[in-house]
């Protein structure tokens, strides 16, 4: 029989004291998709309307992947099973945030930062036809005195 560990953590952006399941010598392999969720949801005693795992090594950005049907859960099993340890970190969303379009944006916003240039970024250059006058390198320039009896 074929076991995997399978941590559930309610919120992966958030790291301070995160809620954990562990979950040790379920056979996820004899399960389909419908049979995980319905133990998951009996596990946490709610339901999952939204699931999420990311791939081992990758970053959240790059390696966060929605667990919504069939097909994902055969990924998220070869995901799992890939190595030795066989473990991964699910992580379950009640309240439908948009995950994958956060990070959709997030990227976006680093490729255009990348790619625009903005005002404060350019150095201004003056025009050639500019006239600026400056004073005199020689020039003496007098200062008046200041009478003050508390810097005397």
């Amino acid at each position: 029989m074929s076991t995997t560990k399978v941590f559930f953590s309610p919120n992966p952006f958030v790291y301070f004291h995160p809620d954990k399941v562990p979950v040790t010598g379920l056979d996820v392999r004899n399960m389909d998709f419908k049979e995980f969720k319905t133990y998951l949801q009996k596990l946490i005693k709610n339901r999952c309307r939204d699931m999420y795992y990311c791939l081992k090594n990758w970053s959240l950005v790059d390696g966060l992947r929605e667990l919504r049907d069939e097909d994902d859960y055969v990924r998220f099993l070869d995901a799992g099973f890939d190595d030795d340890d066989n473990q991964i970190s699910i992580y379950i969303d009640d309240y439908h945030e948009p995950l994958l379009d956060w990070i959709e944006e997030e990227k976006a916003e680093e490729w255009d930062s990348g790619t625009e240039t903005y005002e404060d970024d350019v150095d201004s250059v003056l025009l050639d036809d500019l006239s600026v006058d400056h004073e005199a390198d020689d020039e003496d320039i007098q200062w008046p005195e200041l009478v003050d009896p508390f810097l005397s």
